[in-house]
Parts: structure tokens; sequence; C-alpha cells
């Protein structure tokens, strides 16, 4: 008989009311010095898709952001984004697009590899995560065909912060916290916590 999957009903992607969990999310071990406040922004080398809306509030806050772009970046807003939106149920809108990738990676991203976005943001006393398009926040996890898991081939040498190995010293829990709760709320990050705890064979709550 097949295991039952593993759904999360009480978290806050409104858009996935039956979120599924892949079994790996439980299982990943990391670096005992892993952290993803170490992220040299090697994951963003092919830019990022975004929800349209999140697109539209970027360029409603341009002048913001340009003011803290540095001179050999992209100024001109209208060359931020690839321009070939798509359909895709992920992405709360239906609809998404992706983000510019230059030379060093990602349009936003400076030549120490921070994002500029989250940069302005908090510059500007706004939340940190106000710009940042939600996938980018959530990396190394990510939401694909509506199953919660991670993006395996950048899982692989970046000891800085989120490479696993076989024995690691730390869970996902340990390594992504900030990245769940933000993903899912406080109350589903508690739940997939508990799920973890339980061997991930409990009921969907």
């Amino acid at each position: 008989m097949a295991e039952r999957p593993v759904i999360l009903r009480g978290h806050g992607m409104a858009h996935i009311p039956e979120l599924r969990i892949d079994p790996i999310v439980f299982t990943k071990a990391f670096e005992l010095h892993c952290s993803m406040g170490n992220c040299n922004g090697r994951c963003c080398a092919e830019g990022v898709l975004v929800d349209v809306s999140e697109k539209e509030n970027i360029l409603r806050h341009a002048d913001l952001i340009r003011r803290y772009l540095e001179p050999g970046m992209e100024h001109d807003p209208a060359k931020w984004f690839d321009g070939m939106p798509e359909p895709d149920p992920d992405f709360p809108s239906g609809w998404c697009e992706g983000t510019a990738a230059k030379a060093r990676g990602c349009v936003f991203l400076d030549r120490r590899g921070l994002c500029t976005l989250q940069k302005a943001a908090t510059a500007e006393g706004m939340h940190k995560f106000a710009l940042k398009p939600f996938y980018c926040v959530a990396y190394p996890l990510t939401v694909d065909g509506g199953v919660l898991t991670t993006e395996d081939p950048d899982f692989t040498n970046r000891p800085q912060c989120c490479s696993t190995c076989p024995d690691g010293a730390l869970t996902i829990f340990d390594v992504c916290a900030e990245e769940l709760t933000f993903m899912l709320g406080e109350h589903g990050a508690s739940a997939l916590r508990r799920l973890h705890d339980t061997g991930a064979s409990a009921p969907a709550v």
C-alpha cells in the first residue's frame, strides 16, 4: 500500500489550500556551520520567477530602488524582467515572470552578491522583505506543483549556507527557520515541525 502523502492545510499560502510535503524536507541534513545568513547570492545566477503582483510592486517602487543600485547595475526598470509571463499555479495570481539575469546573476544583485531589493527596503524603514519576491526569500525551499520541497541542484558545494551531507548535524528547521515561517506562517511552520517530530506519519493538519 502506498504511503499517505503528508499534507499541510494550516499555512499561509491561500492559493494552495492542501500543500503536500516532499519527504526530503524531513530528511535533509546540513553541515554544522550552515547558515542562510551567509548566503553569497550564487543561487540567484539565473534570476528568479516572480508573481505578476510582485513585479508590479517592484515597478511601483522603481524610483526608490534605483537610488540603491550600483553604477554598473541596470537602472532601466523596463529591463528588469524577461518579458515572458507564463501560467503557474504555484503563484498566487496563477502567473509568473522571470527577473532579468546579467553576467553577475539576477539584475538586482550588487557586486557583493546582495539583493538590492532587500537593501533598499531595509534602508527605507520598510520590512526587509517588502520588495523581495517570495521565492527569493524562501530559497532553498520552494513549491513545485503544489509540493513544498527543496532546490536540490544548488544544495551542493555551498558549505557556508546550505550544503547538505549524509551525517549533517542540522535539520532544515535549524537552517531555514525564518524561511519556513515566512512561507507557512507561525502556525504552519509549527505544524510542519510537529509532523517532523512524529516521523511525518501523522494525519494531515
